[in-house]
């Protein structure tokens, strides 16, 4: 999974008090003095709205299940971001009619849910044939200032892999739920500042 494209980084309703604070070259908005939101107190996640995304390929036994899998989807990708997320700040996943008080509101939209074809992927797969496509727009608001602080799309899938699959991709086997993890922690890649903890050191210093 890739993040295609950032609309909004420090919201649209913010206001640029200085040069700074304006990418033009990118065209990213930031909250102020081309500083981007820190790490929230807490993160809530909605699950994300499928009403309007094509959902098709290799989903369900049947046809008549597929409805069934796409209610389901937005609880399954929840459950995979909230376990990603909650190495951040504590994490909760909002019901209907809970509305966060602090921190940040993690919610979005699915654009594209497709399973592609096991079968292609068996005979042509490193070639592209069968392959899975999840797409999905997700937005980030920081509830205590009342604004969007990113808002980013989202591509990927099982990409040119063959019938064995790897650790990341299905093979074989239900392509979209690998998929689902893979966006939940690309998610958890984008917000957080230093995920591998690079240049971390517990005793060794530099003179």
């Amino acid at each position: 999974m890739y993040v295609t494209k950032t609309d909004v980084a420090g919201g649209s309703t913010s206001r640029v008090s200085d040069s700074k604070d304006f990418d033009s070259k990118n065209g990213i908005r930031m909250i102020t003095c081309g500083v981007g939101a820190g790490v929230p107190k807490a993160i809530y996640i909605r699950p994300f709205c499928i009403d309007n995304a094509i959902f098709k390929g290799d989903q369900a036994a049947s046809s008549g299940e597929m409805p069934i899998r796409k209610a389901i989807t937005p609880h399954q990708f929840a459950g995979d971001l909230k376990e990603q997320l909650e190495t951040l700040a504590p994490a909760r996943i909002l019901t209907d009619d809970e509305t966060p008080r602090t921190g940040w509101l993690v919610e979005g939209q699915f654009l594209l849910v497709d399973g592609g074809d096991p079968y292609g992927r068996f005979f042509f797969g490193t070639f592209g044939v069968g392959r899975s496509v999840l797409a999905l727009h997700v937005k980030v608001t920081d509830v205590d200032k009342g604004m969007v602080v990113y808002e980013f799309d989202m591509a990927g899938g099982s990409r040119n892999q063959g019938r064995h699959g790897t650790i990341r991709s299905s093979g074989l086997g239900k392509a979209i739920d690998f998929d689902l993890v893979n966006a939940a922690q690309r998610i958890y890649l984008v917000l957080n500042p230093n995920s591998f903890r690079y240049g971390a050191r517990t005793s060794i210093a530099l003179q």
